[in-house]
């Protein structure tokens, strides 16, 4: 009896053993895994809740990228700078900036980023300086003494990039008054909006001049001609492109081959990211370039103090 419970036992201690994890020893390879590896990395995106219907679109890109093979996961972020914040320290692979973010992240990555995809909409992006009809300014020249209205600072459609292209035409910032909103209403979320309340302020009489983007002039100007009939466009921006999915110099090529490729295919008539495409206003998605970004880089670096504002009262 003795001998056949040492046999058992034998062949328990012999089974353990083959189902054990083996440690490696010292210099030894690992086993190759082949493409499980792969399949297991989950590309974390990066983004800001500006609203509610942030929750909806990304929910619709992940289930997309993972119909497709490409598991992504979603983190969402107050505001920009600790989305700038969460990719520099790669807490996120890939994240859905405002241009602005994308350039202070791409200044503070060693002038390194990967433009991987946008919208549609945000290419050949412009700003427009619209004044009110009866102020009498017929140009830029008549802009001294007057006050110049700007929305948000962290939205560079709204403040940098106008003024830099301004003061090349030669406006001189300091012969006006500029009246921000940016400290009036906590836009850090959804910076984009603060054109609304330039447009409200200019109405109201608060200035004589404000900046806001040209498609919502043109939008107004179509839909609600009661919106802007007071008001006259002065001037328009060069073109520059606006919000745009970056990602680090060093994030995998191929990964990021993948996701712009999986985005370019998204399609507005798939039920599945239907009312993400809808959310954000795009009808397409398309690759991404620095080319658009390079006058709001050299803004960034200029040192002209262009827009010291006086705080909204």
């Amino acid at each position: 009896m003795r001998d056949k419970l040492l046999s058992l036992a034998s062949l328990i201690g012999l089974f353990l053993l083959l189902i054990a994890p083996r440690t490696l020893s010292a210099g030894e390879p690992r086993a190759d895994t082949g493409s499980t590896a792969t399949q297991t990395r989950v590309i974390r995106i990066g983004a800001v809740a500006y609203s509610p219907s942030a929750v909806t679109i990304f929910e619709g890109v992940r289930r997309y990228f993972e119909r497709a093979g490409l598991p992504v996961d979603y983190v969402l972020y107050s505001h920009y700078d600790a989305l700038v914040e969460a990719l520099h320290k790669k807490q996120v692979d890939i994240a859905w900036n405002t241009p602005l973010a994308h350039a202070q992240y791409h200044l503070r990555a060693g002038n390194g980023s990967q433009a991987l995809v946008m919208r549609d909409v945000d290419c050949n992006f412009r700003s427009m300086l619209i004044v009110r009809a009866d102020a009498g300014i017929h140009s830029l020249d008549d802009l001294k003494g007057k006050t110049l209205i700007l929305g948000s600072r962290q939205a560079a459609e709204a403040t940098v990039l106008p003024m830099h292209f301004l003061q090349r035409e030669g406006l001189i910032p300091s012969r006006l008054k500029i009246l921000s909103l940016d400290g009036q209403v906590d836009l850090r979320g959804n910076p984009c909006s603060s054109e609304i309340h330039v447009l409200k302020a200019l109405q109201e009489g608060r200035g004589q001049a404000g900046i806001i983007g040209e498609r919502l002039w043109n939008r107004l100007s179509q839909d609600q001609p009661d919106q802007v009939n007071r008001l006259k466009a002065l001037w328009v921006s060069p073109p520059f492109s606006h919000c745009v999915f970056t990602a680090s110099k060093d994030f995998d090529k191929e990964l990021a081959g993948r996701f712009t490729q999986l985005m370019l295919a998204m399609d507005p008539k798939d039920p599945l990211t239907a009312e993400a495409m809808r959310l954000e206003g795009t009808r397409k998605w398309v690759a991404g370039s620095q080319e658009g970004f390079q006058e709001l880089l050299k803004a960034l670096q200029e040192e002209s103090g262009c827009c010291s504002a006086e705080p909204a009262k």
